[in-house]
């Protein structure tokens, strides 16, 4: 399967949408590596496994994108469940987070892909150093 531009913004939103890439990652059981490379379009082609995992997610998103195109109208706030477990924010996340929201959208996306690329990093360094 393509990656469409509406599938790119559902899933951009639906990330959004749930809060983070790494709890969308684990609420669809998709690399955060994978999710990566899809949003900084250095892939589409979407498996069918991988689209049977991200499906479910993203097609309220798919539906909203279809049925008000350029409507400005938000698309929802939560994929999830409110049942699924919260994330407590110490005061500087907080800060942190909010300074992020008043990011452009583009350079949200554009941060958090360099935000990964820090992480994969320090996963590895952190994975050596236990070998």
């Amino acid at each position: 399967m393509r990656m469409t531009e509406d599938i790119l913004k559902a899933l951009q939103n639906c990330i959004h949408g749930v809060g983070s890439i790494t709890e969308f990652s684990q609420q669809t059981n998709v690399t955060i590596d994978t999710l990566s490379k899809f949003l900084s379009r250095q892939s589409d082609i979407i498996r069918k496994e991988t689209w049977v995992k991200l499906q479910p997610l993203l097609q309220p998103y798919l539906q909203k994108n279809h049925n008000s195109a350029h409507a400005g109208s938000e698309p929802p706030r939560r994929a999830i469940p409110a049942s699924t477990k919260h994330l407590e924010l110490d005061s500087d996340q907080k800060i942190l987070l909010d300074a992020f929201g008043e990011l452009p959208k583009a350079l949200q996306d554009q941060k958090l892909l360099e935000i990964v690329e820090l992480a994969k990093v320090e996963i590895k360094k952190k994975n050596e150093e236990m070998q």
